[in-house]
């Protein structure tokens, strides 16, 4: 499977990559790219395709790009520079609207490459959208966020699920870990306020785990006791007990505070995609990649 998977890599980089747009295209039956650019790009970056400058340069030139994919709310199906780009979503479309099947599928890219931050910026907005919702429609206009087509899609669940716990819940992950993230939903979205404080909790592994949020700081319960208190705008990280392994920061701006930790207070300082590990009672850091701004052409 290795060596499978190894031949499709360099199938894709030989034959629908352009080294020239940075881009991957199909190809028409003359071997001639097909340069329609599309959200196929995002699901070439979860199957994680490229290293972290790759990502970083993708990010740049397309995904927070407001004149390709980063529209108010992100990502568009079709880049919205090019003149075929059609925003409507009331009908089944994957000629510009938003289509929870590519949020579903987009968010695995940016945790890869530590782009912690960068990924707020998506999950942000279309949570805000998420709350208007009254049914579970496959599009959203780019431009409003009011849904579209159809009526219960499946990714439309499942990504109201995951973005809310990405943005201000529990995340158990495949490697054993739990991310708790200290956000809170935009404020105010075309007039209408959101929650000010949230609280999450779910049971893992028979123990109960519950994260309080609000504007300035956030609390990590298991079976009902206060174990963790953190600044609002990092992501405390721990193994599926509930023990302290490392935090990330998850906000564009350097957060400073306290990490109380049962019952032991840690003065810490974190930049935006900065991750620090907790070993034998300090913080050390692992990696500081920085942010990439969105790009206003």
């Amino acid at each position: 499977w290795a060596g499978k998977a190894e031949q499709s890599l360099q199938s894709l980089m030989s034959f629908c990559f352009d080294p020239v747009d940075s881009f991957f295209y199909d190809v028409d039956r003359s071997g001639r790219f097909v340069r329609i650019q599309t959200d196929v790009l995002l699901r070439v970056l979860a199957c994680e395709v490229g290293d972290d400058e790759f990502f970083a340069a993708a990010l740049r030139r397309y995904l927070l790009n407001t004149r390709k994919f980063f529209a108010k709310y992100p990502f568009t199906s079709v880049a919205m520079d090019d003149p075929r780009f059609d925003p409507h979503s009331s009908y089944n479309s994957w000629s510009g609207a938003v289509n929870f099947l590519s949020l579903i599928r987009a968010a695995h890219a940016f945790e890869y490459h530590g782009r912690f931050v960068e990924l707020t910026w998506i999950l942000t907005p279309i949570v805000s959208a998420i709350s208007r919702l009254t049914r579970f429609g496959q599009c959203l206009s780019p431009w409003t966020g009011e849904e579209g087509y159809t009526e219960s899609y499946s990714p439309a669940i499942l990504c109201v699920l995951d973005f809310i716990e990405r943005l201000c819940g529990i995340v158990p992950t495949p490697e054993g870990e739990l991310w708790f993230t200290g956000l809170l939903p935009y404020p105010m979205d075309h007039g209408v306020r959101l929650g000010e404080e949230t609280a999450y909790c779910r049971l893992v592994d028979g123990r109960m785990m519950e994260l309080v949020n609000n504007a300035e700081q956030a609390d990590i319960y298991v079976e009902e006791r206060l174990v963790c208190r953190f600044p609002y705008g990092i992501r405390v990280i721990t193994d599926r007990r509930g023990a302290l392994k490392a935090i990330a920061g998850m906000v564009a701006r350097e957060v400073e505070g306290i990490v109380e930790y049962e019952g032991i207070a840690f003065p810490i300082r974190i930049g935006g995609n900065e991750k620090l590990v907790f070993e034998d009672g300090i913080f050390s850091r692992v990696s500081n990649p920085g942010v990439v701004l969105p790009e206003f052409e």
